[in-house]
């Protein structure tokens, strides 16, 4: 005859066994990934992107001057280029108009939603005001040291 002790034995281990199990299930059921944690960087080096180091007082001052996690339309010389700043590793991925449809192109593969289109008008406008500013603190910075040189009255 079968000892009792002895038949529970193996049912308790059964039901350890369920329990890691269905632990270890519940954990690999948890919400996967949304699409929107896929690195940006990918997909822009991905298409085409060109990264710019931010080694120049100048470069780290427009790199944190960018809104954070998304790409930027801005003109300069009269050219259109789409900026994405990675203020972590201070660098800015800069891409031609080129570049950005094939970034919305991976994004449109894989899943992603676009970004709404990007206004030039206003794009235009903040490169004018950066160049009036510097204009300003170039012209304020020789005020002053014209007048450190003129002598007291």
């Amino acid at each position: 005859m079968i000892k009792p002790a002895m038949m529970r034995l193996p049912n308790l281990f059964r039901l350890f066994a369920m329990l890691v199990l269905l632990t270890v299930a519940t954990g690999c059921a948890g919400p996967a990934p949304s699409p929107a944690s896929l690195p940006n960087e990918g997909l822009l080096s991905a298409a085409g992107f060109k990264t710019i180091a931010a080694d120049t007082p100048q470069r780290k001052r427009h790199l944190e001057s960018l809104p954070p996690d998304q790409v930027t339309a801005v003109q300069l010389t009269g050219k259109h280029y789409y900026v994405f700043p990675d203020v972590t590793k201070s660098r800015l991925f800069v891409g031609t108009p080129k570049e950005y449809q094939a970034y919305l192109a991976l994004r449109t593969r894989n899943g992603l939603p676009n970004p709404p289109p990007q206004d030039w008008g206003a794009a235009k406008l903040d490169r004018t005001l950066e160049a009036q500013d510097q204009t300003r603190s170039q012209l304020s910075a020789r005020i002053s040291a014209w007048l450190s040189l003129m002598p007291v009255l």
